[in-house]
């Protein structure tokens, strides 16, 4: 640039300086009044509104382990597309510049400079050290404001194959997901990423040919970086989901094996197999043995060479997880690993007991168990509130064995009423009033009655349930006033009846009473003795359309009489 253009821009700087200052002084109000800082801040304000929403713009977001990785470390590579911010000491604000298609970055007083296909760390240096050629004084200030988006080639067995628009500071797996995802048979943890920027026409056939062939082992030695998913969502290492860059080219090849590991392990599963692969590889998938393994029973499950006898091979799980590569042995394909529990670990202990009892908790017994009766001494025996003919007492082992695993009763949920014959609803009632684990016990018969039968021997797992006394008969339905009434052991249904204000005027005279002990509901007729906690329920009369049923009647009335008319008229003939 010569001297007389430099000379005119600078004059043309001054003139919009003065521009801009005369502006501020008509139209803000109380400058006048203010020192000439103020007049500069009025300016300096002007600026930051004029260049600042242009700045926001052009602002990409993106996370800080990116901004590391990536920018941070000069690693970023620079093409066509690339926004930088530059800002040269002695002007009025930032210059934004893009690369060019030909790889140039124009710099106010520099003029172009090539910086595609640099590392940005290299672009600040090239920058820097042209502007120090040509401005002897001043100084320079570089910074990439908007990654470009660029195409990148995906193939083999992802959802949707071909070119995918990334950014420089995307992961693989993000671009992965661009493609749709991985397919079923796809592999998690051998996915490859070619740099085909450095490759010449021989080395690109070379992958055609490895990739029709399925020889995607062979590509090792033509990619630059491996992608294990896997491991990356175990450890978070970002060696295992690199960051992309132009040019790239990721392969999907379908899984090579797997392997699986059972019984003690914090994640027991299959896991995608890749050649040399060891049982730590395995342990770290299985994020390593639970509290329960028993270090002296690992074993591994191999098939031999024909592919059918299979073999089971100890292994000290221990040497291996303390780093001993002789123990360490390598993995082959549909290994399995079993990692098995110490026997009776952890075994229950204890049975619990809750509600009316003056030491409700948990309560430590032998395998063999303890009695009833010894139970209820060691939590201080019953309150006063207690219900000795409602307490319950469930053993655990058999929740779970009701009918909802009973594939008969699954069956007959879904066949019609009319469907079912005698016995399947009599089933169906039989199954849906079962209660799983629920032990045959009275206490009356055993605490009043002396009858010892009832004082079973608890075992670890079981839970007793002692509830309040229930002190009142429910009275529901068709009645005037609905609601509780306190038991009287001399009422009968009608004096219960009777005080919740009698039959309401659509009563049906059919009362049931439904037991609180079995939830049984029984006719008036049945019923023995009502207990607290009994439900008395009084039923409406259903509504019924007298004309409806007057005219039906007349109906069948006359076809009746029409059929003897015609069998009399055959007779008499």
């Amino acid at each position: 640039m010569s001297l007389l253009e430099r000379g005119c821009r600078r004059l043309g700087s001054m003139l919009d300086a003065w521009f801009i200052l005369c502006l501020v002084l008509v139209g803000a109000t109380g400058v006048w009044g203010q020192e000439t800082s103020g007049d500069d801040q009025a300016v300096s304000r002007y600026r930051i509104e004029k260049i600042q929403p242009e700045v926001e713009s052009r602002t990409l977001v993106f996370g800080l382990e990116a901004y590391r990785e990536v920018m941070a470390t000069g690693k970023y590579l620079v093409g066509p597309g690339d926004e930088f911010m530059v800002y040269l000491s002695g002007t009025e604000g930032p210059y934004f510049s893009k690369v060019l298609s030909e790889g140039g970055l124009f710099i106010p007083e520099v003029g172009m400079v090539a910086v595609g296909g640099l590392r940005i760390k290299e672009v600040h240096d090239k920058v820097t050290r042209r502007f120090r050629e040509v401005m002897k004084v001043g100084e320079i200030e570089l910074e990439l404001s908007q990654p470009r988006q660029f195409p990148l080639s995906i193939v083999g067995l992802v959802a949707n194959p071909g070119v995918i628009v990334g950014t420089g500071v995307e992961r693989a797996s993000q671009i992965l997901d661009k493609a749709g995802g991985l397919q079923g048979s796809a592999s998690s943890r051998n996915i490859r990423i070619v740099k085909t920027a450095g490759l010449d026409r021989d080395q690109r056939a070379e992958i055609e040919n490895h990739i029709s062939a399925g020889r995607f082992e062979a590509l090792i030695d033509l990619s630059v970086a491996s992608i294990d998913l896997v491991r990356y969502k175990l450890t978070g290492d970002s060696q295992y989901n690199p960051f992309v860059e132009d040019g790239d080219l990721i392969l999907v090849p379908p899984r090579f094996g797997q392997v699986a590991s059972f019984g003690a392990v914090q994640r027991p599963a299959f896991y995608e197999l890749l050649p040399g692969d060891r049982i730590s590889d395995l342990m770290l998938f299985s994020m390593g043995p639970n509290r329960t393994y028993d270090e002296s029973n690992v074993v591994l499950f191999r098939y031999l060479e024909d592919l059918i006898t299979r073999i089971s091979i100890d292994v000290d799980l221990s040497a291996v997880l303390a780093g001993d590569p002789e123990a360490d042995m390598l993995l082959e394909p549909d290994d399995w690993l079993n990692v098995r529990a110490i026997p009776e670990y952890h075994l229950d202990s204890q049975v619990f007991i809750s509600g009316e009892v003056r030491y409700p908790g948990h309560y430590i017994v032998g395998q063999e168990g303890i009695s009833l009766d010894q139970l209820i001494t060691l939590a201080g025996g019953f309150t006063k509130n207690a219900s000795l003919a409602q307490t319950r007492i469930k053993r655990q082992k058999f929740i779970g064995e009701g009918s909802e695993g009973d594939p008969e009763f699954e069956r007959l949920r879904f066949v019609p009423i009319g469907d079912r014959s005698e016995l399947d609803d009599q089933y169906f009632i039989m199954k849906s009033r079962e209660k799983p684990g629920q032990m045959s016990v009275d206490l009356v018969e055993f605490y009043v009655k002396g009858n010892e039968a009832h004082n079973i021997t608890l075992l670890p797992g079981d839970v007793i349930v002692v509830p309040t006394r229930q002190r009142t008969v429910t009275v529901s339905g068709a009645v005037a006033q609905p609601g509780e009434v306190i038991f009287d052991p001399d009422f009968s249904v009608r004096d219960y009846i009777d005080r919740t204000g009698g039959f309401g005027w659509r009563a049906s005279k059919d009362v049931m009473v439904i037991k609180a002990l079995s939830g049984e509901k029984k006719r008036v007729k049945d019923v023995v003795e009502i207990q607290p906690g009994d439900r008395i329920w009084i039923r409406e009369r259903p509504e019924r359309d007298y004309w409806t049923i007057f005219t039906q009647t007349m109906s069948v009335v006359g076809e009746v009489a029409t059929v003897v008319l015609l069998v009399a008229s055959l007779t008499s003939n």
